[in-house]
Parts: structure tokens; sequence; C-alpha cells
């Protein structure tokens, strides 16, 4: 956008003065308008640089004070005043009033009539326009060039730092730099300047420039919609000393080929962390028996970064659901951001830690490949920055460890394991151990319809006793049982005659069919007494 400034830079317009020396000249001209008529608030467009006789204010030049105000408070650019033949020099409380306002107002030389000046600053306003059309169509052009060639981002960085001349940096949604050109690796001491401003300018949510103001800052700043909710960052630095043909468009059209670059590679990567994640988990469903060998094919599983090692150990981690979010475009890029995070997060603790997705789940599978006595802190350390971050938290399952990779299926199934016990609970931001089951939960595991046949003939009548005598007799066996058929101790510890705990037990032993001793059928027994008491259907 051109300037007040820019105009009277111009040879042709060098006569122009300034008549009040605090006059902002950076405000923006996108037009020019003659009037001779005090009434044209309501007529006049914004930015509009005013040219007029005066003749209006010829023997009241009070009247200018209003039609300045009126002129500032729509923001028009200002007012060029041909001081020859209606007024020959302006009160000095005229000059004072417009310095108070930073308005600006012009001397126009008798050399130009006022018809004339409209037309040739136009013209240049319009020439302008067009010049700097062309240099942002240029950039754009060829920085899409560079993306259908297949060029990093790097390379887009710094050909668009070179062609404005000024540093340019890219960060992504997690606030780390992607990108910088060369001016950093020359001034390093910069790069952490330009962070904290950039920090500040996101912590006063002041990002996305929308006025020329923006630009008398040292950095300005733009949001690259890469991802809608999630966006990437350009800061361009130095913008004061951006010069003639330089506009707001030309790195507006840089924003856009960017994104779609951001996009490209964010697809491709996606998409080979795809072939990844697919080949982790089908070697998370192998028999143990039939997985790979690690010593055997290294460079392979290396390549799906998996490595050799005597200790692996599987966490399971996921995002707690929120009752109110149902946006899948904003469920899918903060899964792919919380990915992303993660990797920055865990890596930066340990090279070696993988992590898989489960896009079907909106799991991530973490995998440890060296021992970390500390993995409980991690886990709580990882949920808290994300509540920082993403506002919201995440939820662990862990399993044990193992010696070897063969076993690592067990410590998958046993994550998934912990973490499906409190997730179905309804449970949030929790951090779970596996734990081994007990019979009575894995009895409960068995379908009641295969359960209950399974007791009933096991026991017969004693399954479930109606009568007094049949619940002694189940009683007497349990007892029995506990105690390794011991009869002395049976009888003591139920209060009844030796002679009478040999008779119930023989008892027991026909309405069974077999020796309650017998070691094929001991078990049984045991596990059928243990489940009619514990299991309800």
């Amino acid at each position: 956008m051109t300037t007040l400034k820019e105009i009277m830079s111009v040879q042709q317009f060098s006569d122009l003065t300034l008549l009040n020396d605090e006059g902002n000249l950076e405000r923006v001209v996108e037009m020019v308008d003659i009037t001779e008529t005090p009434d044209i608030k309501d007529f006049t467009a914004q930015h509009s640089f005013i040219v007029t006789t005066g003749m209006c204010y010829q023997d009241n030049q009070s009247g200018l004070i209003d039609l300045i105000r009126e002129l500032n408070d729509i923001q028009v650019a200002g007012i060029g005043i041909k001081l020859s033949r209606f007024l020959k020099k302006l009160d000095d409380e005229i000059i004072e009033f417009a310095n108070e306002l930073k308005f600006p107002v012009i001397s126009i030389p008798d050399s130009w009539n006022l018809g004339s000046i409209t037309h040739h600053i136009s013209s240049y306003i319009l020439d302008e326009e067009t010049e700097k059309l062309y240099f942002a169509l240029d950039i754009q052009q060829e920085l899409n060039t560079m993306l259908m060639r297949g060029l990093s981002l790097e390379m887009m960085i710094e050909r668009m730092s070179r062609l404005l001349r000024v540093p340019v940096m890219l960060l992504n949604p997690l606030y780390q730099i992607k990108s910088m050109s060369h001016h950093f690796n020359q001034h390093p001491e910069n790069v952490q300047k330009n962070l904290n401003y950039f920090k500040r300018c996101l912590n006063s949510k002041h990002i996305t420039p929308n006025n020329r103001e923006a630009f008398q800052e040292e950095h300005i700043i733009f949001e690259v919609p890469a991802f809608k909710y999630f966006p990437y960052y350009l800061m361009v630095s130095n913008v004061n000393t951006l010069n003639y043909p330089f506009s707001l468009l030309a790195i507006e059209q840089a924003v856009n080929t960017l994104s779609l670059a951001i996009y490209k590679n964010s697809k491709i990567k996606e998409a080979e962390q795809q072939d990844v994640d697919r080949f982790f988990e089908s070697l998370m469903s192998e028999h143990p028996d039939n997985l790979i060998s690690v010593k055997q094919h290294p460079e392979f599983l290396k390549k799906h970064h998996i490595q050799p090692s005597n200790y692996y150990q599987v966490i399971i981690c996921a995002i707690d659901k929120e009752q109110d979010v149902e946006n899948n475009i904003y469920l899918n890029e903060r899964y792919q951001m919380t990915y992303e995070w993660l990797t920055h997060k865990l890596i930066d603790i340990d090279p070696t830690i993988s992590i898989y997705t489960s896009p079907g789940k909106h799991r991530f599978t973490i995998l440890l490949q060296t021992r970390h006595q500390y993995y409980l802190d991690y886990c709580k350390y990882l949920n808290k920055e994300y509540q920082k971050f993403f506002n919201n938290s995440l939820s662990f399952g862990i399993g044990n460890e193992v010696s070897e990779f063969s076993q690592l299926p067990l410590s998958y199934f046993e994550a998934n394991e912990a973490f499906d016990n409190k997730f179905e609970n309804g449970e949030l931001g929790f951090i779970e151990l596996y734990k081994s089951k007990s019979v009575e939960e894995l009895l409960q595991l068995i379908p009641a319809n295969k359960l209950k046949p399974f007791i009933t003939y096991t026991l017969g009548s004693l399954a479930y006793p109606k009568t007094t005598k049949e619940k002694e007799l189940k009683h007497t066996l349990k007892v029995y049982l506990a105690n390794h058929c011991d009869l002395t101790k049976t009888s003591e510890d139920i209060f009844i005659h030796r002679n009478t705990v040999k008779y119930r037990i023989k008892k027991c032993e026909e309405i069974l069919g077999q020796s309650v001793e017998a070691s094929e059928a001991s078990l049984d027994i045991r596990l059928a007494l243990f489940a009619s008491e514990k299991i309800t259907f």
C-alpha cells in the first residue's frame, strides 16, 4: 500500500511540503479526491488524500479544525491545501491542532492545479500497486516452481528471504523453529531474540497483521494455515527496511504457497508413518515363535524404529475424550499434533524411544528400548505439559518389561489391558500399571453358558445345594481340599469328629462319582467349588 511518505519521496511530487512537523506520513493513500465544501464527512472514503483550495475557509480558518477532526475520525490519509488564491498561510492554531492528531497537512504549491495533481498522484498509486502486484506474483511463481519440483521447505524459506532481502523464520504449531534463513547463522544471537518476540505476540494474541501499522514493528508474524486449528507461523524481520515494490500481498502470496508445501509434506510423512505403524501392529499380533529375529534382521527392523536390546516395555497413551468436542477436523489435527509433540518430548529424554500410532483407536504406542527407572515420572510430566499446551489430559496403560524381543507382544497386550481396565470405567488422566488377573477375574471372562455347565457337571447336586445336609457336605469338602485332604486338620477346623469328616467325604465322592483325592479330578473340583460361590449368573 502507498503512503504519503512514499508519494512525497518521488521527484515529481518533491515540491509538496508538510506544514505540521508531527503529521504522520505513514498513513496509507488509496485514492485522491477534490473538495471545496465543508460537509464531506459522509461522502469521503477511508485512506483518501483530500486536496482543496480552502475557499470555504477564506474568512474563517477555524472551520478547518472541525474539518480536520472529521477527516481524522474516518481515517483519511491527509489534506493538501493550495496556499495561494484563497489562503495564503494557515493560522498557528490549525497547525497545533493537526499536530495533536498527527494528521498530515500538506502545502500544494501554486504550480499545481488541483485536477492535475489529483490525476498524477492517482496514476502513481495505480502504477505502484500494479508493480507491487507483479512483484508478489513473481515471488509466488518462484515458490510454486520450487514446490512442484519437490524442493524442501528450508530451500523455499531461504529463497523467500533472498527475494525480500530480510531474515525469515518458520515456526511449527508447537512453536519450534522449522526453518530459518542464512541471516540467523551469521547472527545466532538473534534466534532467541526472535523467539522471545514471537512468544510475546502469541501471549498477546497479536499474530496476523491486517493493517499497515503492523509494519512499524521490527518483526511481523503471519499465520500459515496448513492446518486449520494448528497453524504454522512465518516471522519476517527487519520489515522497516523493506523497499518498493514490496507489499503485504507479496508475503500473503508466499504464505499460500508455504501452506501447500507444509500440507503436502505432512501427508507424505503421514503415509510413511502409516507403513511403520502397520508393520509394528502386525508384529504385535504375531505369535512369539513367528516374530522376526532382531539379530537376523537388524537393518530391516531399524527402519521401523526397533533395535536390539535386552529390555523392552510398552506404554499405551491416549488423549482423554472431551464431552463437548465433536469436530472431526479438530480431533484429527490434534491427534497428529499430539504425535509430533510426544515424539519431540520423548526423544529429548531418550532417542531410542519409539512411538507408533493407532488411528483406529486414537492411541499411541510408546516403546521403551532402554531401561528407565523413572518412566512413571515421565508419564506424569507428559500429562502436566500436555495440559498446558493442549488444555486436555492424557491417560496411560503400562505393560511389564520383557528381556527379549519375542516377548514384546506380551508387554503390548498388558499395556492395552491396563489401559482398557480404566478406560472402560470412564476414568480420565490415569496412569495404570498392568496387574495379573486373579482366578476370580479369569473365571469371569468365561461366558456363563460355558462356565455354569462345568460347575454343575463337576459338582452335581453340591453345585448349588438346597438342603442343610448338602450344604454341610459341600462345606466339609471345601475345607478338606483346602487342608490338602488332612482329616484331622479338617475336623479341628469345623469342630466335628474325625470319623464324621471321613463319612461326609465318602458321601461327597458318591455324589461326584469319583475320588476327591484323584490328581486329575482335584483341580476341577476346586475350580468348580470356587466358581459356584464367587461367580453369579
